[in-house]
């Protein structure tokens, strides 16, 4: 497939804060009610902001904080009663993936009338929020760097009481803008930071090799791996350092634009049941077996060494290696049993881990009995 597309106007850094707000100015001056979605702690007040909050600042804004993980079915459920009433015209969102992931569920629910939290169910397994004429748009002001959820358009919400975890997707949830300020990831925790910038380096090397991948993503995929290879191994050093910080930002967005026309593959499907059912932090759980899937892939790559070198690696073993120094510089386990994980748990882990569109979408199929000696060999 050698077709790319992707709407989303990125304006990267504060000297695109002046462009942005003319979009504001022009685009949404008749717009009077504005939904602000916040990761909290007040950050719609950072000093770096306050171009956008002054093009506010004569609608009426609701401001309601968003501390969700991982949103759940019921977490979506309360968030719409909390805010429907206020019937927003655009939505801001400034925070991790899980602010812009709710974003894009509130835009696509909003017209549903839903009153419980099987509706939501409903209305999401069932796509049933298609059938809108309209979705309210919605702007994404990242506070980390790895989701990528500004720039593609789909949410991603979990169903803990059945296990699983669903997407919420439709072209219409392209983010009408997306403004990436690095400043506001100077604050993110090194643990965080880690994390977010190992989920970009997956959802990249994914776009590389998905069964939907295309020339554009994988030259974005390539230059975010680069980008991220060479400044993750700094970041210890240097987490409050600008410089450091921009070039995992750009390396976020860059992944972001290859997935969002790919999607991800085997290594995102496999980690939705270790998040799940052992807590591991995502891009931990995606990560974990990167250097397996690759492994599994490589007879069916596009130019093979080009994703080699963008790891700085020459063979497979040089990736698992990167992965594994990563894992070593910043005190985290590459051994499934130190989270809890037993051979006997990996049955239940299998069970969850072929979700339609993720592992169908992985370019060599997996079998179950493949998949259980993956984890087996990773214990």
């Amino acid at each position: 497939m050698n077709h790319y597309f992707n709407p989303v106007s990125i304006y990267f850094g504060e000297a695109s804060l002046g462009a942005l707000c003319d979009k504001l100015k022009h685009e949404y001056a008749r717009v009077r009610r504005v939904l602000l979605l916040t990761r909290g702690f007040e950050v719609e007040k950072s000093e770096c902001l306050k171009p956008v909050q002054d093009i506010l600042a004569d609608k009426d804004v609701f401001i309601h904080g968003v501390t969700l993980n991982n949103p759940d079915i019921k977490d979506i459920y309360q968030l719409i009663q909390q805010v429907n009433s206020f019937d927003y015209e655009l939505i801001v969102a400034i925070g991790g993936g899980s602010v812009m992931d709710a974003a894009k569920t509130l835009a696509a629910l909003q017209r549903l009338n839903l009153d419980s939290p099987e509706d939501v169910r409903k209305a999401i397994t069932g796509e049933q929020y298609n059938k809108q004429t309209g979705f309210a748009p919605w702007i994404g002001i990242p506070t980390t760097s790895g989701t990528g959820s500004e720039v593609t358009s789909w949410a991603t919400i979990w169903d803990e009481e059945l296990g699983c975890k669903y997407s919420v997707s439709d072209q219409r949830l392209f983010a009408s803008a997306a403004l990436i300020l690095p400043e506001l990831t100077l604050t993110m925790p090194l643990r965080l930071s880690v994390s977010t910038a190992l989920d970009a380096l997956c959802h990249a090397t994914e776009a590389y090799w998905s069964v939907h991948t295309n020339e554009i993503s994988r030259l974005y995929a390539l230059e975010a791996i680069e980008r991220i290879r060479n400044a993750l191994p700094l970041l210890k050093e240097s987490s409050e350092q600008l410089g450091c910080r921009e070039q995992l930002s750009l390396g976020s967005v860059l992944a972001g634009l290859a997935f969002s026309n790919t999607r991800t593959t085997a290594c995102h499907s496999i980690s939705y049941p270790l998040t799940l059912s052992y807590g591991i932090d995502h891009g931990i759980a995606a990560s974990v077996t990167l250097a397996t899937v690759l492994k599994h892939n490589y007879s069916t790559l596009v130019e093979p060494m080009k994703l080699l070198h963008a790891f700085g690696a020459e063979d497979v073993q040089g990736v698992q290696r990167f992965v594994q120094s990563i894992y070593e510089l910043y005190g985290l386990s590459g051994n499934l049993n130190d989270y809890g994980v037993t051979e006997e748990g990996i049955a239940a882990i299998i069970a969850q881990a072929y979700t339609k569109g993720r592992m169908d979408n992985n370019p060599a199929p997996i079998s179950p009995e493949e998949l259980k000696h993956m984890l087996v060999s990773l214990l």
